[in-house]
């Protein structure tokens, strides 16, 4: 057959090859996935043809040749991630996948599975950079000498595929629920992560390990891969806050954590040789994302979000200083984020990957400062002191870039300036609704105007003066107002937020903390003035009615603006009152039916 086909060199003929052994495994699995003993059988005996240890696997018994065969397997397969040809990294990484299936359905001989595919992913660091041992060779405690046979022609495209795998592995596993295998397979993770120093990989990456390919788009697969896994990572466990402090879901989020900062060199020099490419912006994507879901653990320490904070300031400059201008509409399309999609001219897709990136640095920069200033996460007073100034002294520096400081000149009013800002901050996260939702419950922690911003018996001058612009800007009642206009006052969509299997939570918590901010401080809410946007009319948003100092001195109401968000709210509530009592409303929404009962109350009050 191999005549026949005429190969023009043996690196054609390896690959012909690879290419058919996997399409023959892939048949197998595909045609016995549910009888797992059958599977191993056959695929052994697809490798018995090859092999010189057939003897030795016919003497041995039935469970030791199944674990030998399953080692193999994964041996083969891990072997094929670092294949030259596409499709067959793509059949090799599927098999493993399915084989990781029907082993968890068949109940045995998962835990070996798993163990194999962390021992190969240790194997194939270690081999694609040699590191030295006051013992000898590192790898040597590593796995068996199958796995090590295989490995040791692993390069970092293996390693990257393993990544790849062990991520698909886990997303399939988060969707039957089973919490006794998810222990096992974050514990293997864990213990794999942990063995690895991250620190001499970066050494050797930035030496040029990675090869010809280090500074091209190609060199940042391993990091994007590797970077996207913990962030799957961290996507899918969940973390009990009265979970043990040594457990396994807090072991993993913790070593990952630990290891932001040998992420962040390994993937910098990446960053800066590449900027502006679709891979670049997509690493940036990944490792912004990857901080953003660890700062929602619980017992984050004050110092790490101060270290990213710092971070932030320092590299991703160009996104925190960018200027919100409302007279240039945010261009976004169902696509954005995405690296890969060509619908757009260049120009279009690098503004929209831009506009993608600043939401999430801007949002990570705001619940880093503001987690700093409004927690209690500190060790101690010197450290809450110390915390609180730094992300004080970065907020402060971000609002002056967007904001001129005659702005807040007439404390207690809200300005032209200060209400478009706002105005623009919301219509930034329009466009993404998850990054919408986490923003605005971020922002219910600052301090209503009034409200001390720092416990204490005395402040500094520039403590108060960051407490009035942010309460200015941040109002969760003006903001509340101006993300009713951005939505034309359509309880619809509203309707569609609360019951989106996505973004449902977020919505509802939202609007339940925001409806008593805003039924307390009811005045506020009556008296923000809004007017119709005469001057452009194909939009129906609404414009803030704050052109004269008048304005400023005497809140005006406009009545068609108060009745637009009372009709949106109030329809909001009869909508679920109609699916709660036919029982298709997702989740009970009683508390949210309370908060709007309290809020048609008032406006009854009102008329």
């Amino acid at each position: 057959m191999l005549a026949v086909k005429g190969f023009r060199d043996s690196g054609e003929r390896k690959q012909w090859r690879e290419k058919m052994i996997v399409s023959r495994l892939h048949l197998l699995i595909d045609r016995c996935v549910r009888r797992r003993h059958a599977v191993l059988r056959e695929i052994q005996s697809c490798f018995d043809s090859d092999s010189e240890e057939g003897e030795e696997t016919a003497a041995a018994s039935p469970e030791s040749k199944d674990h030998l065969c399953l080692e193999r397997l994964v041996a083969h397969l891990v072997g094929l991630l670092g294949a030259k040809n596409v499709h067959v990294q793509h059949l090799a990484g599927n098999i493993l996948v399915q084989v990781s299936e029907s082993l968890v359905e068949s109940g045995s001989q998962w835990d070996d599975f798993i163990r194999f595919l962390c021992d190969s992913l240790h194997l194939a660091l270690v081999y694609s950079f040699p590191l030295p041992s006051p013992t000898g060779f590192e790898g040597s405690n590593i796995g068996s000498d199958v796995l090590k046979c295989e490995m040791k022609k692993a390069d970092w495209c293996t390693v990257s595929g393993i990544f790849r795998v062990l991520r698909n592995i886990l997303k399939r596993l988060s969707q039957e629920e089973n919490e006794d295998v998810i222990d096992v397979y974050l514990d293997s993770v864990n213990s794999t992560l942990a063995k690895i120093p991250w620190c001499r990989v970066n050494t050797h990456a930035h030496n040029g390990t990675l090869g010809s390919i280090g500074n091209s788009e190609e060199g940042t697969v391993f990091p994007g891969n590797f970077v996207q896994f913990l962030s799957t990572v961290v996507q899918q466990v969940r973390f009990p806050e009265d979970s043990d402090a040594f457990g396994t879901t807090h072991l993993i989020l913790q070593k990952i954590t630990e290891l932001v900062p040998d992420l962040l060199r390994l993937c910098q020099p990446k960053l800066e040789s590449q900027s502006g490419s679709s891979m670049s912006r997509y690493l940036v994507h990944k490792l912004l994302v990857l901080m953003i879901r660890l700062t929602y653990q619980s017992n984050i320490k004050c110092s790490i979000l101060l270290s990213w904070l710092q971070y932030l300031q320092h590299h991703f400059q160009r996104f925190l200083q960018h200027t919100l201008n409302r007279n240039k509409p945010v261009q976004d399309n169902c696509l954005e984020g995405s690296p890969f999609f060509v619908s757009l001219s260049d120009r279009d897709v690098n503004e929209t990957h831009s506009n993608h990136l600043q939401r999430l640095s801007v949002f990570l920069f705001l619940r880093c400062s503001l987690t700093l200033l409004y927690t209690s996460r500190h060790a101690d007073k010197d450290c809450e002191f110390d915390c609180r100034k730094k992300g004080m002294e970065g907020v402060f520096k971000w609002i002056e870039q967007q904001v001129p400081g005659d702005t807040f000149s007439n404390h207690g009013t809200y300005s032209k300036k200060s209400v478009d800002f706002s105005t623009c901050f919301i219509q930034l996260f329009m466009h993404e609704d998850d990054l919408l939702f986490k923003v605005l419950l971020q922002l219910l922690s600052v301090p209503l105007a009034g409200e001390e911003l720092l416990k204490g018996e005395e402040r500094l001058l520039q403590d108060k003066e960051i407490g009035v612009r942010l309460s200015t800007l941040f109002n969760p009642v003006i903001l509340f107002w101006i993300f009713l206009s951005e939505l034309h006052y359509d309880h619809q969509v509203l309707l569609d937020y609360l019951i989106s299997k996505d973004i449902g939570a977020s919505c509802a918590e939202y609007l339940l903390r925001c409806l008593r901010t805003v039924c307390d401080s009811w005045t506020l809410f009556v008296e923000f003035p809004f007017e119709e946007n005469i001057n452009d009319s194909t939009s129906k948003r609404r414009r803030l009615l704050v052109e004269t100092p008048e304005v400023e001195q005497n809140q005006i109401l406009h009545p068609q603006a108060f009745e637009n968000a009372k009709e949106c709210l109030l329809s909001l509530q009869n909508s679920i009152v109609r699916l709660h009592q036919k029982k298709l409303f997702p989740y009970n929404p009683e508390a949210l039916l309370r908060r709007l009962s309290r809020f048609q109350e008032l406006c009854l009050l009102h008329e």
